[in-house]
């Protein structure tokens, strides 16, 4: 049985898959059936935070897309902060 917030994250991939056929994820885009939303991890939230242009989406709305460039590089990834206030990441899952 699922609970209110699993139920949550369900419902905004189930979005995000209809809407597109792939999703990023760092340098890579991964076809959108394989993405799930999991915890953001500390480390990748501190990096998030420090770029002078991130600005915290509010609880509940929609998943926003973040590019972080560095000297030579991009990294894009689809962020989502839940009712409850947990921000989520878009990741890549094997399919078996």
């Amino acid at each position: 049985m699922m609970n209110s917030g699993t139920k949550e994250l369900e419902e905004v991939m189930d979005r995000l898959r209809m809407d597109h056929d792939v999703l990023p994820f760092l340098t890579q885009l991964h076809p959108a059936r394989t993405m799930h939303l999991l915890p953001l991890p500390t480390e990748m939230r501190a990096i998030i935070e420090r770029s002078r242009d991130y600005q915290s989406p509010a609880p509940g709305t929609g998943p926003v897309w973040l590019q972080i460039d560095s000297d030579d590089d991009a990294a894009e990834m689809v962020i989502y902060r839940s009712l409850s206030g947990e921000l989520h990441v878009v990741v890549p899952i094997k399919e078996n």
